[in-house]
């Protein structure tokens, strides 16, 4: 799902709600618990990001107009 009204950026709705569980969390325990659960919520982004972008260079191979 796109949120429309995070500026056409294209990022799904889950990343707000990552933050906030963040933020929560932070508040809750020590800044060095969010530090890790944050490293961890970028390190995954940068990894669907990689995806996004080795799709993204196979799709247009495969997306061509025929004719």
């Amino acid at each position: 799902m796109v949120d429309e009204r995070a500026g056409g950026r294209g990022e799904p709705d889950p990343v707000e709600a990552v933050a906030v569980l963040m933020v929560n969390m932070t508040a809750a325990t020590s800044l060095r618990t969010g530090a890790a659960a944050a490293l961890g919520a970028a390190t995954a982004d940068a990894g669907y990001a990689v995806a996004a972008v080795l799709g993204g260079s196979a799709a247009p191979a495969e997306f061509t107009p025929a004719g």
